[in-house]
């Protein structure tokens, strides 16, 4: 237990820190709106603590994804972009299908450059494809480039409760409001 940290001290139940006063963590950036109630201090450490059930984060996900792509092709798909997948077939010619990026890779600037955090893009059509990256430019003077790129093939999103308050930001962002809210 942290020193300073009283036992009754409500914390985040990923990290065991104090989650500050928004919806995701200060601490570990995971999104607390599916949280009941945040466990106590005392709580997390016994293990007691207990973190939402992945099929219930699942659930909510694809509840947050059906609002979110009703909102935005209600709202004229606002930011959907046609980029995003790599221009591929015959003569280059064929693009895939127009999405948005919901998160974009991270990195940490001070990491080996190998290594992030994988992103993830929702066509227009809801399927998910995870955000891939490579470094490119070795030797090169404009060295390291970083091409991001979606998987070719659809997968299911991870259950991560931060992947629906990310599709609210990209609303917002957007000036789109979603009914129901997501």
């Amino acid at each position: 237990m942290h020193r300073d940290m009283e036992p009754r001290t409500r914390v985040c139940p990923f990290c065991g820190e104090p989650p500050g006063a928004g919806m995701f963590c200060e601490a570990c950036g995971r999104n607390l709106a599916a949280v009941g109630q945040l466990p106590t201090r005392a709580e997390w450490e016994r293990g007691t603590a207990t973190a939402p059930d992945p099929g219930e984060i699942a659930e909510r996900l694809a509840r947050a994804t059906a609002a979110f792509l009703a909102a935005m092709h209600a709202a004229g798909d606002p930011g959907l972009r046609d980029d995003v997948f790599p221009v591929t077939g015959t003569m280059r010619r064929k693009r895939g299908p127009a999405a948005w990026v919901v998160r974009p890779v991270r990195r940490e600037p001070d990491d080996d450059i190998q290594r992030y955090e994988p992103g993830w893009v929702l066509t227009a059509e809801g399927a998910w494809h995870r955000l891939e990256s490579e470094v490119r430019g070795w030797g090169q003077r404009d060295f390291p480039r970083f091409v991001d790129t979606p998987a070719p093939e659809p997968v299911a999103p991870p259950a991560e409760p931060r992947l629906a308050g990310e599709l609210d930001a990209v609303l917002r962002e957007h000036g789109v409001v979603a009914d129901p809210p997501l």
